[in-house]
């Protein structure tokens, strides 16, 4: 599961293409917006997160492993979605591993046999199996239903999870999709989350720019798109955040789909945590790196007007693998833990949400009832001082870093008559002489004012610049 940096490079020109809004209005309710992608055996650590949702894999050559006439309902563990209903946390389906006697050459990626029969004959095994768990699970509280992973990535790019074309995994989709509304109404799909960096690297239009039209181009489809959001998947750049999300609006609005929701995996791999020594890291992030990078991805995303955010891969599976998880193999955890109970937190009760940046510093301002949450970091290899007024001597806030240590913050007179100031450190940069995840953001908290516009400065070598 390795990103290159390269992606934000290669999609810095979408930034020209507006967000479907300068501030994100954001309607999602309260307890839902904050998930994790995998590791559902670890309840007490998604409990004490505060989770809303979680991603557990369904995999098909698991519950089919002989044929189409079989059916292992426990293939995934009840436990799991009993203990998730019990505390309150929505499970969500990814469907993945084409079972061996379901194609021609028996690959866990390869295309179903059948995909352009119609959904109900029995040839079309993959609408079979899709009807059947829909029905079964739907009654358990799973209607969310993710197909496959970063279909597009080929062959000799990565671990391939998909090996047909554009047009073979839009008639994935959209088979899903009709056997799932026909086998319940509440069911949803969810386009896979994409690897981008595949198609940056070797030159091609991104893969939903492609898929998007094969789906809307179906003689059958009326205008309907056959999918009902779209997942964004962010790893290790800062600056990967908003510039795929950006990226990505960009294509749903050229295809009048600017209202389609849309979800962010992101997380960044701690290649320098002492505890994992056998690592070969791409570039060099630190645990405290991916605890600022987790509060920078949240922040932006909220900003970016998604739907819901997870950690993906929030627990690392294999001690000797590449590290990914808030929660380490060993059942430790990582800072990025404590950093994701304060997203939580602090983000969760967001209403409206907006971006502010420049070259050296960024900010988002979250509105919530009551209360608005400023989360600022700088951007580059220069520390910066942010200056924001107040309308008193003396008003108080608060102030939380990443990992949600708290103090008072205070403001004092300066010349607007009054300002609170935060000190933010400078990126770091990596081995590679990258600057992957962005300076250490704070985050302060101020009561709401109806009567006072806060301004925002950022001071960078004695130069005053405004922000907000």
């Amino acid at each position: 599961m390795r990103r290159r940096i390269g992606i934000a490079a290669a999609l810095c020109a979408a930034t020209c293409c507006l967000l479907s809004a300068a501030r994100a209005q954001l309607d999602q309710r309260q307890g839902e917006r904050f998930g994790v992608i995998g590791g559902p055996e670890y309840r007490a650590d998604a409990d004490d997160l505060g989770a809303g949702w979680q991603q557990i894999t369904f995999e098909w050559a698991a519950f089919q492993p002989d044929g189409p006439d079989d059916f292992v309902v426990e293939a995934i563990d009840p436990g799991w979605l009993r203990a998730a209903l019990a505390d309150g946390r929505e499970i969500v389906g990814r469907i993945t591993s084409t079972p061996a006697w379901a194609s021609a050459s028996g690959d866990p990626a390869a295309v179903p046999d059948g995909l352009n029969l119609p959904i109900d004959d029995a040839g079309n095994v993959w609408a079979a199996f899709v009807s059947r768990l829909v029905a079964e699970f739907a009654p358990r509280g799973v209607h969310r239903w993710v197909i496959y992973d970063e279909p597009d990535v080929r062959l000799g790019e990565g671990d391939l999870q998909f090996a047909g074309d554009v047009e073979a995994y839009a008639r994935l989709v959209k088979v899903a999709y009709l056997a799932a509304r026909e086998a319940h109404p509440r069911a949803r799909i969810h386009l896979a989350a994409m690897n981008w960096w595949a198609d940056s690297a070797a030159g091609r239009e991104p893969y939903l720019a492609r898929l998007v039209p094969a789906l809307l181009g179906d003689a059958e489809a009326d205008g309907a798109p056959y999918f009902d959001a779209v997942t964004v998947r962010a790893t290790n750049s800062t600056a990967a955040v908003w510039n795929t999300l950006a990226a990505v609006r960009q294509i749903l609005e050229q295809h009048g789909l600017e209202d389609m929701p849309v979800w962010l995996e992101m997380n960044a791999s701690p290649t320098l945590d002492a505890d994992n020594s056998t690592a070969q890291p791409a570039f060099s992030i630190t645990p405290a790196q991916q605890a600022d990078f987790v509060v920078q991805a949240a922040a932006l995303g909220l900003a970016g007007g998604v739907e819901r955010v997870a950690v993906v891969r929030w627990v690392d599976g294999d001690a000797e693998g590449e590290p990914w998880g808030l929660v380490r193999a060993d059942g430790s955890r990582r800072p990025a833990f404590d950093a994701y109970q304060t997203v939580i937190d602090l983000f969760d009760a967001t209403q409206s949400a907006e971006r502010y940046e420049n070259l050296f510093a960024e900010l988002v301002v979250l509105e919530q009832a009551g209360r608005s949450v400023y989360v600022m970091w700088a951007r580059g290899s220069n520390p910066v001082e942010f200056i924001v007024t107040s309308g008193a001597v003396g008003e108080r806030a608060a102030l939380y870093t990443a990992q949600g240590s708290e103090r008072p913050l205070i403001s004092q007179a300066l010349e607007w008559p009054a300002a609170f100031t935060v000190s933010a450190p400078a990126a770091g940069r990596d081995t590679n002489g990258f600057l992957t995840v962005a300076g250490s953001p704070s985050i302060a908290v101020f009561d709401a004012t109806d009567d006072f516009f806060r301004v925002v400065y950022v001071i960078v070598d004695g130069e005053r610049y405004r922000l907000k």
